[in-house]
């Protein structure tokens, strides 16, 4: 089959292609001037097409999910348990829970009767999913505000209690403590009515009424024989005289 040609006729204009190129020029020289004016702005952000960083930090959202840490209640205790509730619902299976069991000793430390021995998330296998904050029962772990994790090695990436603990306390100096999570009202499901229970008669009533059966069964039974006998020697005698 062959190829069909198309005739294409440009004018010289088009050809060349000079006045496109001057139309980009002249957008890239707005852009120039109006980001050298705005160079010149008292304030941390003043060009309007680029951030500063790191003098000049965008504001993060509230729901953002950054840097972990271990959340502690009003009285300065350990909100977490141990459960591991997070690390069941880990999909990237990064966590890593150690029960321990509170004594009288420890009352001023931790607000329940366990705690968490040992806590560890691996930062590196970590996808930020939230899940962990979700399952949390005690609102204990958290997601922050906290986005510059780099580090030179990868044994700094693998946050432990401590690195948490710690994440919470400079999260709080600097006032970007996450809100604690609400509690999605959950509506129980209305009671099914409960079918009602057939009435048991008294064990007396039943006797009394199964002596009734009876003596109304050989009542018939006497009956249905009366009747049978007048019509069986009418045929004996019937049958004697023939």
């Amino acid at each position: 089959m062959a190829r069909p040609v198309v005739k294409r006729e440009y004018s010289f204009k088009d050809a060349i292609y000079l006045v496109e190129i001057i139309k980009g020029l002249g957008i890239t020289w707005k852009h120039f001037v109006r980001n050298v004016k705005a160079s010149f702005r008292k304030g941390p952000h003043t060009v309007p097409t680029c951030w500063q960083y790191p003098e000049d930090r965008r504001p993060i959202s509230p729901v953002f999910r950054g840097a972990h840490m271990l959340m502690l209640n009003e009285e300065g205790k350990e909100l977490c348990v141990g459960c591991g509730m997070c690390a069941r619902a880990c999909p990237a299976k990064c966590i890593t829970v150690k029960r321990g069991k509170a004594g009288e000793e420890d009352a001023d430390r931790y607000a329940g009767k366990t705690y968490c021995e040992e806590f560890v998330i691996d930062e590196l296998r970590c996808i930020f999913c939230g899940f962990c904050q979700e399952a949390c029962p005690k609102g204990a772990l958290m997601l922050g505000q906290g986005y510059e994790l780099a580090e030179y090695s990868m044994e700094a990436c693998i946050y432990d209690k401590e690195k948490l603990l710690a994440n919470f306390h400079e999260a709080k100096e600097k006032g970007i403590l996450p809100a604690p999570r609400k509690k999605v009202p959950v509506e129980k499901p209305p009671a099914k009515p409960k079918p009602a229970a057939a009435k048991k008669a008294p064990a007396g009533a039943k006797a009394a009424a199964g002596d009734d059966k009876g003596s109304a069964g050989s009542a018939s039974r006497k009956a249905a024989d009366g009747k049978a006998a007048p019509d069986g020697g009418d045929s004996g005698e019937a049958a004697g005289k023939a």
